[in-house]
């Protein structure tokens, strides 16, 4: 576990917390007793808070972060997250299970008791209520469920095991095993101008330009492949690029690409957003100014149009970028810009 301060912030563990390797506990987060960490979780309280409580599981490739000094994130006790999910500036309630893959966006409030599906995405600001199963993009709830219920899939997440109902919080597209050692590739790709977190890893041909950055347990599998990283371009926390031999993945500049995004080889354009959770089938081409929503996931050869909104499985266009999008993903941008400069700074 690596326990990691920024600006003037430490982060604080409870006792008797257990983790594989690769955990990474940034800046003003505070975990309770009893918790457990498995491969290449990453709780980042850097711009905000992060609270968690006690006898907490959080499964691989799992991330908590916050919304820059506008909302923290709150992990009740007792509370499950399983692979690769997202815990994003929001509430979760004690007890309850995400299953794998699952989203919760900033501000939004999970009820104590709740199960979050596979694959499903709570979107922004959405306050559920305590004690039902919720399921879909966006989540919505299905049924009531009992204390024994929630229990059985709380075991089948922590175990890694079938059971009844395993399809609630198991993933068809199960996690790939961790091909890049993390750390792997990072000292020698590293440069002044562009940040690479500690626990990213690189493997092929990676071109950063300044002010980009890649963040922790971001993994490059892309031997005899070729990455491409534009200005001011990030690509957060536990996102994955996956390349076979021959293939390249290129990047414009000012580009967002949330945490625990799947990349395959693809065209993204400048001022693009790929958002939390996607999926980005090969061959994509996301246009200037497009956008992947939340937990959408492209079609193989799908064409993102400039200036919109896709969404869904497999993702389609939705409506065109406001004004007010177009200001917001701007900031992002910078905010990222700042995080790297700071990050850099201590590493220095």
């Amino acid at each position: 576990m690596k326990l990691i301060s920024y600006l003037d912030y430490s982060p604080q563990v409870g006792s008797d917390c257990s983790s594989d390797r690769w955990v990474s506990i940034i800046g003003r987060t505070n975990v309770g007793d009893r918790c457990h960490f498995e491969d290449l979780v990453t709780l980042r309280g850097d711009g905000d808070f992060i609270d968690v409580g006690s006898d907490c599981w959080f499964g691989e490739y799992s991330t908590v972060h916050i919304s820059d000094t506008t909302f923290g994130a709150i992990v009740s006790d007792e509370v499950t997250v399983g692979r690769f999910s997202l815990v994003h500036a929001c509430k979760i309630g004690k007890g309850c299970v995400l299953g794998e893959h699952a989203v919760v966006m900033d501000n939004a409030s999970v009820g104590e008791g709740s199960v979050i599906c596979t694959d499903s995405v709570v979107p922004p600001g959405k306050q559920l209520e305590p004690g039902w199963i919720y399921q879909g993009i966006p989540a919505k709830p299905i049924r009531k469920i009992d204390a024994e219920e929630l229990k059985e899939l709380r075991n089948i997440v922590r175990l890694k095991a079938n059971g009844m109902g395993a399809d609630l919080v198991h993933s068809n597209d199960p996690v790939a095993p961790i091909k890049c050692i993390p750390g792997e590739g990072v000292l020698e790709n590293s440069d002044e101008s562009f940040y690479i977190a500690p626990t990213a890893a690189v493997v092929g041909h990676l071109d950063m330009a300044a002010e980009s950055s890649i963040w922790f347990s971001v993994e490059i599998d892309a031997e005899n492949a070729s990455v491409q990283v534009g200005s001011s371009t990030n690509i957060q926390d536990n996102s994955r690029i996956n390349l076979d031999p021959g293939e390249s993945l290129k990047m414009g500049q000012r580009v967002t690409i949330g945490h625990n995004v799947q990349l395959d080889a693809c065209e993204i354009g400048d001022d693009c957003i790929v958002g939390m959770g996607s999926k980005i089938g090969k061959g994509t081409i996301i246009l200037n100014g497009g956008v992947v929503a939340a937990g959408a996931v492209t079609a193989p050869n799908t064409i993102v149009t400039e200036g919109m909104i896709w969404s869904g499985n497999p993702a389609k266009e939705s409506r065109a970028l406001s004004k007010e999008n177009i200001k917001l993903f701007s900031m992002g941008v910078d905010v990222y810009r700042l995080y790297a400069k700071n990050y850099k700074k201590k590493s220095q």
